[in-house]
């Protein structure tokens, strides 16, 4: 999953195609990888070592989303391409997992001319809420809400 959307990035961003290497090492029985991905000039390595390669160059990619998204929204094209491709959602849904929380709970406001219509959106993660910027309709709204969270 984190390979693909990766790869999907940069081919929406006009970057060169992720680029993974691996180190093996242990007994043939019983192998070890850690997977490093090069995205635009930037390497990821995966944190730990994983029993198959597919696990390690999913991990390196994992990385390689978290920390361009951590990056937060900005004008830069790469960030403009993750707000795109909702992987602040992913990211928030994939984090209230792993600690064991309820998953985020997202509520769309509507305001705003029958034309021109204004979406708001709360999202509720662990007890807090964060409320996202307005947009022009329901999925950016969430988003947004994603983002801010």
């Amino acid at each position: 999953m984190y390979k693909n959307q990766l790869q999907e990035l940069s081919q929406r961003s006009c970057f060169n195609l992720p680029s993974y290497t691996c180190i093996r090492e242990g007994p043939d029985h019983a192998p070890r990888f850690k997977a490093t991905v090069n995205f635009n000039g930037d390497t990821y390595e995966c944190p730990n070592y994983c029993t198959t390669l597919r696990q390690a160059e999913h991990s390196a990619a994992d990385v390689a989303l978290t920390e361009l998204a951590n990056r937060g929204p900005s004008n830069s094209l790469a960030a403009r391409i993750l707000d795109e491709t909702g992987v602040y959602k992913n990211l928030l849904q994939e984090v209230s997992q792993r600690v064991g929380s309820s998953l985020p709970t997202y509520t769309t406001f509507r305001s705003g001319l029958g034309h021109l219509p204004v979406f708001t959106c709360t999202v509720e993660l662990a007890g807090c809420i964060f409320t996202g910027e307005p947009a022009k309709n329901k999925k950016q709204a969430e988003k947004n809400a994603a983002m801010s969270a």
